[in-house]
């Protein structure tokens, strides 16, 4: 199987949101639907591997690095390595800032640390030497940045853009909801700089499309944009009147095509 025989909706059929609305779509599903945050970040770690999968076109013998911030995505992309090692990967994860890690996604990186896992804390390594290594791996899963990422990226996070954006062979890069630097609502990229995004080859959007993914402006950064169900429900959308009850009638992961 591989990602172009995925079930296929053109973009126009399914309901996109905006970085606000997703957030308070997560609050409910949580706060007032009591599903645990861990359920939805395994079930999206696992989506993102089985779409990286797909990307590779098998898995067994492939190395494939997870790039990690500190919140939900950066758990989503240490979960999804977790996934790719039990399918027979060789896997890594650096992180941004193992210290800062929030909770549900300091489990990942636990759960990583057991399996024995190579955990690089990227701020020790020098960027020609993260690039070399990078270069060695047959996929990158960015897990830097999310859907409430406001302003253009800072510090250590924009050193690990230009990274990846160095390192990564054509068509490697698989972006978690969307490429870290990317605008969720505009599909802009944050940045004054060209290489202030991650220019993914696949982009694996959780639970529904970002409104920005689906503009022209942001193709050249999204690649294949793939959506993958993670366990909320149509309930947790009916108070913003989207209508999210038969998206996945078809299949827990789908190709959308603009």
């Amino acid at each position: 199987m591989t990602l172009a025989s995925l079930p296929s909706l053109d973009a126009g059929e399914v309901p996109v949101v905006t970085a606000a609305q997703m957030a308070e779509v997560d609050r409910i599903a949580i706060d007032e639907l009591s599903i645990p945050l861990a359920a939805l970040m395994e079930n999206a770690s696992r989506q993102i591997a089985a779409a990286t999968r797909l990307l590779l076109g098998g898995i067994a013998g492939r190395r494939v690095a997870a790039i990690a911030g500190t919140g939900s995505n950066g758990g989503d992309a240490l979960g999804a390595v977790r996934h790719l090692l039990g399918w027979g990967a060789t896997v890594v994860a650096y992180l941004a800032a193992p210290q800062r890690l929030r909770p549900v996604p300091r489990l990942q990186y636990e759960m990583l640390g057991k399996l024995g896992v190579p955990l690089y804390e990227t701020t020790a390594l020098e960027q020609r030497a993260l690039v070399h290594q990078l270069r060695e791996h047959d996929a990158i899963i960015d897990g830097l940045l999310g859907y409430s990422t406001t302003g253009a990226p800072r510090g250590e996070i924009a050193r690990l853009i230009q990274a990846i954006f160095a390192s990564a062979r054509p068509g490697a890069v698989v972006a978690v909801d969307l490429p870290s630097g990317l605008h969720p609502d505009s599909g802009e990229n944050l940045s004054a700089t060209p290489i202030g995004t991650v220019p993914a080859a696949l982009t694996v959007t959780l639970a529904l499309p970002k409104r920005g993914l689906v503009r022209e402006i942001a193709r050249r950064w999204v690649g294949e944009l793939v959506l993958a169900d993670i366990g909320i429900p149509a309930k947790a959308y009916a108070g913003m009147a989207i209508d999210a009850g038969s998206v996945y009638a078809r299949g827990d992961l789908l190709r959308i095509i603009r």
